[in-house]
């Protein structure tokens, strides 16, 4: 039985708006992503932990859950038929079902969010064994990890991006063992959700 501490964490936060926007009490927005069709999938647990924080922080605005989203919009929001850029937008609102749904659920912008977390370097060793005296770990086992991601606000109405906003998070984690282990975890993707949150929050309350 061992316990986990926290590690510490460094974090980068960047903003940059394009176009004038607002959002209005009671309109919607979508957390979405396309990464994974260009190999580089932004985490599923990530998308859900953005969902979460931004309904939970706020009653301004609704927030539809991704794969209800979806969902509503089968098939046109599957993996070959969603906008893959706002380039995409003209055609994609083009279709008219696709509009009714976007109206009836009163969706006024799509979040597209890429980036992903990926362990950097790491290094050292742990050994554990077990006796006739009992057992135990000894070592010392360190990683490092970068959690970066993005936030492009892209407006269904103007069909284009009016802003971005980027968490970049770095930290590392480290398990020392002298008998028993004692992780201590840089927990970098839970603090980049909760940053690149609180900047999706601030970029909207300047509308």
């Amino acid at each position: 039985m061992f316990s986990i501490l926290t590690g510490c964490t460094t974090t980068r936060l960047e903003e940059q708006t394009n176009l004038p926007f607002e959002i209005l009490e009671g309109e919607s927005l979508v957390i979405t992503s396309n990464s994974y069709h260009a190999g580089n999938e932004t985490e599923n647990d990530f998308l859900q932990c953005i969902n979460k924080s931004l309904a939970n922080k706020q009653k301004a605005f609704n927030v539809i859950p991704t794969q209800e989203f979806i969902n509503q919009l089968y098939p046109w929001f599957e993996p070959r038929t969603a906008p893959q850029t706002t380039e995409d937008l003209a055609s994609f609102l083009g279709n008219d079902l696709v509009r009714q749904k976007i109206e009836m659920l009163d969706v006024k912008y799509f979040l597209n969010i890429s980036g992903q977390t990926k362990t950097n370097s790491s290094s050292g060793s742990l050994a554990c064994a077990a006796g006739p005296g009992g057992g135990g770990c000894f070592g010392l086992a360190w990683w490092d990890d970068t959690s970066s991601y993005t936030a492009s606000i892209w407006d269904l109405e103007q069909e284009s991006s009016v802003g971005n906003v980027s968490a970049n998070v770095s930290g590392t984690s480290v398990i020392p063992a002298l008998v028993i282990p004692i992780p201590i975890i840089a927990r970098t993707q839970k603090t980049a959700c909760e940053e690149l949150s609180d900047q999706i929050l601030d970029f909207f309350s300047r509308s």
